[in-house]
């Protein structure tokens, strides 16, 4: 076990965290619309989720460098577990709002959504020196959190089934409390993973060669964030609201069109660990970044077509569906290399650190999602199209600011 420092139980803990946060990050914008909360109000909490993984992430990650990402990994795991909590125990608004904030469940329902917390990227930086195996572990960690997803979005679905019983809110109060039980399951499964030993911290903060490295991977980070902050959180809602779906209908078919798009990021994982070398890494996270940014605009064009009626005979939710499987496949195949890339030039004492203000600027800039919900209000799409046209822009970055940085 030691040699390979226990991953499989980081593989378990991302498996059961995929579960509970794919469940509560697509429910929670339907959940707060059930509850009558507004899709204005829902883009302004969800932009104070982002604040709040953002000082979180700093924190754990400096935490990190001192005293080691497994800590910190455990650490992470216990905002999620209250916000669970706090949303199976009540559906008062204020305490929902606040369960949504420190669960910081905010964000993008994407395959990769569980795999990723404070500290991950650093461990496995850490335990992993070689470039070539960090991709790999990567690709496995996504894998396994693409096919966990899948159950995510089936738990989602159940919701159908168990609220003609008790109703809409409270079905979705059970499940938000297995939600809590699956993140109890992944802290315990990280009290057993192994780390390299931590290097002595010889600098307050960073070195120069991270620092200078760091800062470019933050402008990437910002311009990336921005654009998924204004498109992505309040997608499910926006499916519900384009196809005209009832609340007695709305869990079971965003769970169904999520499904093929996390089969869709596993695929493009498993392709992405047997084909992508070191030398690819920087073309890859580029081209990945931009066409996720084309494919945004494109399902922006079906969902207007829908919401203003245009060639409505088209099977548009199918269409639409599919878009975001093709969106979900490139970012699977990318992931790897965007992450080994992040944390190619720095220092391995710095990894925590610097690992985590590249998080800071992608969580802060997601705070763009509090504009989600007005540019909604003046036309549906709009978020798409916005949020598409800054993450192409954020992929033709890629090679200009990283082009001197020689892949490992």
């Amino acid at each position: 076990m030691k040699k390979d420092f226990g991953f499989k139980f980081l593989l378990y803990s991302r498996i059961f965290r995929s579960v509970a946060l794919i469940f509560m990050t697509l429910a929670a914008p339907i959940y707060l619309n059930s509850i009558h909360i507004s899709i204005t109000s829902i883009g302004i909490i969800y932009a104070g989720v982002m604040v709040f993984s953002a000082v979180l992430s700093i924190s754990l990650g400096t935490f990190g460098d001192r005293h080691g990402y497994r800590k910190a990994l455990i650490l992470g795991e216990i905002p999620p577990l209250v916000g669970s909590m706090l949303l199976f125990a009540t559906p008062n608004t204020a305490i929902v709002t606040l369960g949504v904030i420190i669960a910081g469940i905010g964000g993008i329902a994407g395959g990769m959504r569980g795999t990723f917390s404070p500290g991950m990227t650093a461990l496995i930086a850490r335990n992993y020196p070689d470039n070539n195996i960090r991709v790999r572990k990567f690709s496995v960690l996504v894998m396994a959190a693409s096919v966990a997803s899948i159950i995510g979005a089936l738990v989602l679905v159940s919701q159908s089934y168990i609220q003609p019983y008790v109703g809409t809110v409270a079905a979705f109060r059970v499940l938000f409390g297995v939600a809590a039980v699956f993140i109890m399951v992944s802290l315990i499964s990280l009290i057993f993973l192994e780390e390299a030993p931590t290097p002595v911290k010889s600098t307050k903060v960073m070195k120069g060669v991270s620092f200078r490295y760091m800062s470019k991977i933050v402008v990437l980070n910002a311009i990336s964030g921005s654009a998924l902050g204004i498109s992505l959180p309040l997608l499910p809602l926006l499916f519900a609201i384009a196809f005209k779906l009832t609340e007695q209908t709305t869990a079971l078919y965003i769970g169904i069109i999520y499904i093929p798009a996390y089969l869709a990021t596993l695929l493009g994982s498993y392709l992405s660990r047997r084909y992508v070398k070191g030398t690819m890494m920087i073309r890859i996270a580029s081209l990945t970044r931009f066409l996720n940014g084309a494919f945004l605009i494109l399902l922006g064009v079906v969902f207007a077509m829908q919401y203003y009626g245009i060639m409505v005979f088209l099977p548009l939710l199918f269409l639409a569906s599919l878009l975001y499987s093709c969106r979900s496949f490139i970012s699977g195949f990318g992931s790897s290399s965007i992450s080994t890339v992040s944390i190619n030039g720095l220092d391995r004492e710095d990894y925590g650190t610097a690992t985590s203000v590249q998080n800071l600027a992608l969580n802060f800039a997601q705070t763009s999602s509090g504009l989600s919900g007005y540019l909604i209000e003046a036309a549906l799409p709009l978020p798409l199209f916005v949020g598409g046209l800054i993450q192409m822009f954020g992929g033709l970055l890629y090679p200009i600011l990283l082009k001197n940085k020689q892949q490992k």
